[in-house]
């Protein structure tokens, strides 16, 4: 069972090495093997000394070493939340005409953008001796785009259909262009149950892939001082279709276990909850928050997760 410690967005900018190497022991010591660290294009341009000293420590520790590769063409969620710096600069790459709430968003077919992203990519794979990949979240699969290079493929009406399958070209072409740099690299992705099961099924049998799930909360949230509500879905509702989905693709399981944007008042829910999650489950790659962003109480969240990942597994 790989037991992923979800690291986002940590130790680039100021950085203390004995402090990183704390918190990867911690890590080890809740019952993680492996860490997973967002990388952004800022980190690319500005913290790869950085990175290269995150991943020699964890390693150092006995974790494994997974990248999320963060907010790329904005196809992609992850750490931190901010626009593609690469497609601002390449407006031949958007998607016609749309602008989300993150800025733009590139299109997939789009033979600029492609290039692109393998090229981040391999400078990734081919500088750091990183153990796997988490693709975070596919973002708008269906969303029609009219780019040339679309319309060159599909005609001059794309469907929202066509979109999800152009979108699972690209996610097979990219992941097996990881793969080919780094054989044996370890491939995880995990989808919002929103999306299609057409678009799930298929995103979960690219050949590349070996683990495939959902990410899902245990609790409450608010971001700041509102009423905390259930933002999102429970992670177990998830899990039947996970197990489906896998099984019809020979996939292991994956499940991400949210425990962000925690108010006080949610903690003792998280508690109640997460003990269940891992009293009943086992997903084949289990993720869980490292002090995850934006808790009123991080050290209260913190002591219940390893509290229950050593009694549990």
């Amino acid at each position: 069972m790989v037991v992923t410690a979800y690291f986002l967005s940590h130790g680039h900018f100021t950085v203390i090495p004995h402090q990183l190497e704390e918190n990867f022991k911690d890590m080890v010591d809740c019952g993680f093997n492996a860490v997973a660290i967002s990388f952004s294009e800022s980190e690319m341009r500005y913290s790869r000394r950085a990175f290269e000293l995150q991943v020699d420590l964890a390693h150092r520790c006995g974790l494994k070493v997974f990248v999320i590769p963060s907010r790329l063409g904005n196809r992609f969620a992850g750490a931190p939340l901010m626009p593609s710096l690469w497609l601002l600069q390449h407006p031949e790459a958007h998607v016609p005409g749309y602008v989300g709430w993150t800025g733009p968003m590139a299109c997939v077919e789009s033979a600029v953008f492609r290039e692109w992203i393998k090229d981040f990519m391999a400078t990734l794979l081919t500088d750091y001796p990183l153990d796997g990949i988490i693709w975070d979240e596919p973002k708008e699969e269906r969303l029609v785009s009219r780019h040339h290079d679309t319309c060159a493929k599909f005609g001059p009406d794309p469907t929202p259909e066509q979109m999800e399958d152009g979108f699972i070209d690209f996610l097979d072409d990219l992941s097996a262009h990881c793969l080919s740099i780094r054989p044996g690299l370890c491939i995880t992705l995990f989808n919002q149950t929103p999306q299609s099961g057409r678009f799930t099924q298929a995103a979960c049998a690219i050949p590349a892939i070996r683990y495939a799930g959902y990410d899902g909360n245990l609790a409450r949230q608010s971001y700041f001082h509102e009423t905390p509500s259930w933002h999102k879905y429970r992670v177990e509702s998830a899990w039947e279709r996970t197990v489906k989905e896998c099984a019809a693709a020979g996939k292991g399981t994956f499940a991400l276990v949210e425990n962000m944007l925690m108010p006080a008042e949610a903690i003792p829910e998280y508690r109640e909850n997460l003990d269940a999650y891992l009293r009943d489950y086992r997903p084949d790659h289990l993720s869980l928050y490292y002090y995850a962003h934006n808790n009123e109480d991080p050290e209260a969240v913190h002591r219940i997760t390893k509290e229950l990942m050593r009694k549990h597994l």
